[in-house]
């Protein structure tokens, strides 16, 4: 079977909100990082570029811009195969790619037990201050996004193998995410958009009532579906991750707001994640305010639309799917 395009089934399946820009840069900054660490970590080339795309404002692995830093082989076509259809199936070939994912799977499975601690924001800093604030929440959260991500390349290359031996395998979530489905207590600070500019589950009000009425539109869990030690996890750290993040960034965008560089605070989430910098400027560069218009236009528009699907072939590159009554159930979805 040939892979699609471009793919966000392993780490963000289902119906997909648009995120804004800053959130859409920042997560490509976050699943670059981590792809180039994963693919080291498993004895790959590591990717020069941004091995992504951005699609309606969603976040896409890219077959293309994958194979080129994949070297020639039955473990490029394994990993190109876990990175873009981890509902498939292929044994894992042999050599060093088998040792490797052995290691790490046990290696994970015993980091995931932590949990990352929040980045404390003192008060009283300066606007460049502020700025290496928030960079440095960034910082101190990609580790763990890192080996999050790396988790779900394993456990897709697993999966994926055990589907070739000819085990039939349910679908799986992260921890979180099924104790909504079977209603034991979750952390709903775990789950969200993942977007810093919306909050968690855990701050907004009403939610677990709007999603337990709701639950029987999410794919229902069979026999065989269960919680995984990897699978999903990225998602939910990540979102975690976002909290302390966008504690950071809202006091750097009411700085620039004080100072006049934004007209409200919400304008610094139509800023891409690589411009930030200039929120921490003397003044604000001739860039920025018609970008942020601009910026904003799309995402609104982009609310009025459906959402393309999981994965983008060259017969669904124009495609959209209606689900945007689905869009809250994302952080539930299963995944292959």
């Amino acid at each position: 079977m040939r892979l699609p395009e471009s793919s966000r089934s392993l780490l963000l399946p289902g119906p997909q909100p648009p995120l804004s820009h800053f959130g859409a840069t920042l997560l490509k900054h976050v699943i670059t990082t981590g792809v180039r660490f994963a693919f080291h970590s498993l004895g790959a080339p590591m990717p020069e570029g941004a091995p992504v795309r951005i699609v309606g404002l969603r976040v896409f692995l890219d077959r293309d811009r994958l194979g080129e830093i994949s070297s020639d082989g039955p473990a490029a076509e394994a990993l190109l195969g876990a990175c873009l259809d981890p509902g498939g199936r292929r044994a894992i070939p042999r050599g060093a790619l088998r040792g490797a994912l052995a290691f790490h799977r046990t290696r994970l499975r015993l980091r995931f037990a932590r949990r990352p601690r929040p980045v404390a924001a003192p008060p009283g800093e300066s606007s460049a201050q502020l700025w290496e604030l928030f960079r440095s929440a960034v910082a101190a959260f990609q580790p763990t996004l890192d080996d999050a991500l790396l988790g779900e390349l394993v456990a897709s290359f697993e999966r994926r193998a055990e589907r070739e031996r000819g085990r039939r395998l349910g679908r799986c979530l992260g921890r979180e995410a099924f104790a909504v489905h079977t209603g034991a207590r979750a952390d709903l600070s775990s789950l969200g958009v993942v977007d810093p500019m919306t909050d968690p589950w855990s701050d907004s009000e009403g939610v677990e009532q709007v999603v337990a009425r709701r639950l029987d539109e999410v794919p229902a869990l069979g026999d065989a579906d269960r919680a995984h030690p990897l699978r999903g996890e990225f998602r939910e750290a990540y979102r975690r991750a976002l909290n302390p993040i966008r504690a950071t960034y809202l006091r750097l965008a009411s700085d620039a707001r004080r100072r006049g560089l934004i007209e409200e605070v919400g304008d610094a989430f139509f800023v891409p994640f690589e411009l930030t910098r200039d929120l921490a400027g003397d003044r604000a560069p001739d860039w920025l305010r018609p970008a942020v218009t601009s910026n904003r236009a799309e995402y609104q528009s982009l609310l009025e639309r459906g959402s393309p699907g999981e994965t983008i072939t060259p017969a669904t590159a124009d495609a959209t799917i209606q689900d945007r009554e689905d869009w809250m159930l994302s952080p539930i979805w299963p995944l292959e």
